[in-house]
């Protein structure tokens, strides 16, 4: 069996391809499985940012319908889905996807789980869903409304739109629209973060994550901020830069 996941590294920057273009990188089991293997094993103390795209021109087509049996047990399909989705927001670093092609069912679900999303003009995305009967995962439901709003997941996942590229960036479902290639536009974002102090990344992708979930707690973030400003890497940081302004 090929390998359904290439990973690439770029000095500080991590890119992981869904690579099944025969099948346009349909989410197949084995795939969600070793994606899930690879979000916890491959970005390491020094990554920067991770990059998530599909190979040859597609990102995803959805779940493989080869793996679906229109029964119960596709339960299988939603669970290992979300639980990728749980990994990729749980990263301490930006996780960026690059879109191009179709972004479809379950890769919306993954795409919609990036911080930031960078599609192509040739990018389209839909959630036929209610199409084939299902009811999308109601874990991935809540932390996409909380997200995204209600109109944009109704249009998605109950009238199962369509959207272009440009309609996407509207919804909010996409943060940029690229002429050209979104990877690289994706790769020359991700190598601009490699300055950044890790430490106060984690903790303001956390935070963010914190308030979308309404799990915030203003005492336990004020600690938290005074712990960053106190920490040695802030203070060498601030003195770096100080010789850089010439002070």
């Amino acid at each position: 069996m090929n390998e359904p996941i290439r990973v690439e590294h770029d000095d500080r920057v991590v890119t992981l391809y869904l690579d099944r273009p025969e099948r346009r990188n349909a989410l197949s089991l084995h795939l969600l499985a070793r994606l899930s293997e690879v979000i916890t094993s491959e970005p390491g103390e020094e990554t920067a940012a991770v990059i998530i795209t599909g190979s040859e021109g597609y990102f995803c087509a959805g779940a493989d319908l080869t793996d679906l049996t229109g029964t119960l047990e596709d339960l299988a399909m939603d669970d290992a889905i979300e639980e990728v989705a749980q990994k990729i927001r749980g990263l301490p670093v930006p996780v960026i996807a690059a879109i191009d092609g179709p972004c479809m069912g379950g890769g919306v679900g993954l795409a919609l789980s990036c911080d930031h999303r960078i599609a192509s003009e040739n990018a389209f995305f839909q959630v036929p869903a209610t199409r084939l009967g299902l009811l999308y995962s109601p874990l991935s439901i809540a932390a996409m409304q909380q997200r995204f709003g209600h109109d944009a997941m109704f249009r998605v996942l109950v009238l199962g739109e369509r959207f272009d590229a440009q309609e996407a960036r509207r919804a909010g479902l996409v943060s940029r629209v690229v002429k050209g290639s979104s990877y690289a536009e994706a790769l020359e974002l991700a190598r601009s973060t490699s300055a950044n102090i890790s430490s106060a990344v984690a903790a303001t992708k956390q935070l963010i994550n914190a308030v979308d979930g309404n799990d915030y707690d203003p005492a336990e973030w004020e600690q938290r901020r005074r712990e960053l400003l106190s920490s040695p890497e802030r203070k060498t940081a601030v003195e770096l830069e100080k010789k850089r302004r010439g002070y």
